[in-house]
C-alpha cells in the first residue's frame, strides 16, 4: 500500500506541477499544457481530502488521526510585485479533532516570510484549544495578557536562523534563476504529461454538457506515465534545475547531490513492485474544467488504491485532489517595520507570561529547586 501511495503520489504531483481544441482528448492535452504558462497575478487553492482509509491503518492509534483529513492550500501570488500570500486549512474527523487555519506572506524582493499572530487570536476554529491542551491552559493566559499581539508579525526567517544558530546568508538569492529553473521544469513535466496524454486513444477522453473533460487512467497508464515522468530525472538539465530550486531553499548542494540518486531510484524502484503487483489495482477519474483562453479553471481527480492481496479483507485507500485558479490576485496588507516583533521581543514575552501563569497557579510553593509536575 505504501508503494502504490508512493507512485500515485509522484503522477499526481506532476499533474499538478503541470497544473481548446475540436476533440475532448485535444482541449483536455491543451489545457494542460497552458498550465505551464502562469499568469503574471494568480490565485491557485488545492485540495487534498481522504476519502477511504484502509482498516489496518484505522486501527493503528496514530494513522487513525488521519480520518476525514482535508487539506485546503490557497496561494495568491503576484509576480511584478514579487510577493505572495499563503493559506493552509487543516481538518481532521479522526482520533485527534482539528480545524485550523494558518496564513504566511512572502515577499521573494525582501527574502522575508511573515506570520501574523492573528490567526492565534482568531477563535473560528479549535487552534485555541489544541494549544491549550498541548500547554495546560498556558496558551490562552498568554493571549489575555497580550492583546496587543494580534496586530503582530512574526518573521519566520529569523525564527529559523534563531532555531538553526545559523548566519544568515549574505548573499541574495538569485530569484530570476530560480524562476527560470521552476519554468524550465515545469515546462519539461508538462511536455511529457501531454504527449502520454496524446498517444491515448481519442474515445477515452469524454466532454459533458457543462464542457468539463474528463479521462479515467488505470493502473498501467499510471505506471506507464510515472515512467516517463522518472525518466526526467536523468536529464542533466532537469538536475540543474532542481538543484537550483532545492539549494535556494537552503538545502546545501552536498545533501542534495547525496540525496538525489537515492531518492530516484526510490521511486524507480516502487514503480517496478507496482508493474510486478498482480494484486494491486488503481484508478484516477481525471476531470478538468478549461477556462478563458485554454486554460484550466479547475481539475478534480478521484484517486482510489486497492490492496487484494488478502482476498476476503481487501485494503482500500481513496482520497480526492482538487486544483482551482484565477487570473487574479488579491494580496492582504503586508507588515510595515512597526508591524514586525522580534523573535527576542517575543520570547521575552512567552517567558514573562509562562512565570506569570505558573504563579498563578502554585504561588510562593514554588522554589528554584521545585519541577512543576
Amino acid at each position: 500500500m505504501k508503494k502504490l501511495t508512493l507512485l500515485v503520489l509522484t503522477l499526481v504531483m506532476g499533474l499538478v506541477l503541470v497544473a481548446c481544441g475540436s476533440t475532448p482528448q485535444e482541449k483536455f492535452t491543451k489545457s494542460v499544457e497552458k498550465t505551464s504558462e502562469p499568469a503574471d497575478q494568480s490565485t491557485t487553492t488545492i485540495g487534498f481530502k481522504i476519502d477511504e482509509l484502509p482498516a489496518t491503518l484505522k486501527a493503528q492509534q496514530s494513522a487513525a488521526m488521519l480520518e476525514g483529513l482535508a487539506v485546503k492550500m490557497t496561494v495568491a501570488n503576484d509576480q511584478k510585485a514579487q510577493k505572495s500570500a499563503a493559506t493552509i486549512a487543516v481538518k481532521t474527523a479522526g482520533l485527534v479533532h482539528i480545524d485550523a487555519s494558518l496564513d504566511l506572506l512572502v515577499d521573494s524582493k525582501a527574502e522575508k516570510v511573515y506570520f501574523p499572530l492573528s490567526d492565534l487570536y482568531d477563535d473560528k476554529g479549535n487552534l485555541t484549544t489544541l494549544l491549550d491542551q498541548l500547554t495546560g491552559g498556558m496558551f490562552s493566559q498568554i493571549k489575555k495578557e497580550n492583546p496587543d499581539l494580534a496586530t503582530k508579525y512574526v518573521e519566520l526567517t529569523e525564527v529559523a536562523k534563531d532555531l538553526t544558530d545559523e548566519k544568515v546568508k549574505k548573499e541574495a538569492t538569485n530569484t530570476k534563476e530560480v524562476e527560470k529553473a521552476t519554468k524550465d521544469l515545469s515546462k519539461k513535466v508538462t511536455k511529457t504529461v501531454t504527449d502520454y496524454f496524446n498517444s491515448l486513444p481519442e474515445d477515452r477522453f469524454k466532454e459533458g454538457d457543462d464542457g468539463e473533460l474528463t479521462v479515467k487512467l488505470t493502473k498501467t497508464d499510471i505506471t506507464k506515465l510515472a515512467n516517463q515522468l522518472v525518466k526526467l530525472a536523468d536529464d542533466k538539465d532537469v538536475k540543474a534545475d532542481l538543484k537550483v530550486i532545492v539549494t535556494a531553499q537552503g538545502v546545501s548542494e552536498k545533501d542534495f547531490d547525496e540525496q538525489y540518486t537515492s531518492s530516484v531510484e526510490s521511486v524507480k524502484e516502487a514503480i517496478k513492485d507496482v508493474e510486478a503487483e498482480k494484486n494491486a489495482k488503481i484508478t484516477i477519474d481525471a476531470t478538468i474544467k478549461p477556462g478563458k483562453d485554454d486554460t484550466i479553471d479547475s481539475m478534480n481527480m478521484k484517486v482510489k488504491i486497492t490492496d487484494t492481496q488478502d482476498k476476503e479483507n481487501p485494503e482500500t485507500m481513496a482520497f480526492t485532489i482538487t486544483m482551482k485558479t484565477t487570473d487574479s490576485a488579491k494580496l492582504p496588507k503586508f507588515p510595515t517595520k512597526s508591524d514586525v516583533i522580534s523573535t527576542t521581543e517575543l520570547q521575552k514575552i512567552i517567558e514573562e507570561a509562562t512565570s506569570s501563569y505558573y504563579d498563578s497557579l502554585y504561588g510562593d510553593s514554588l522554589t528554584d529547586t521545585d519541577t512543576v509536575q
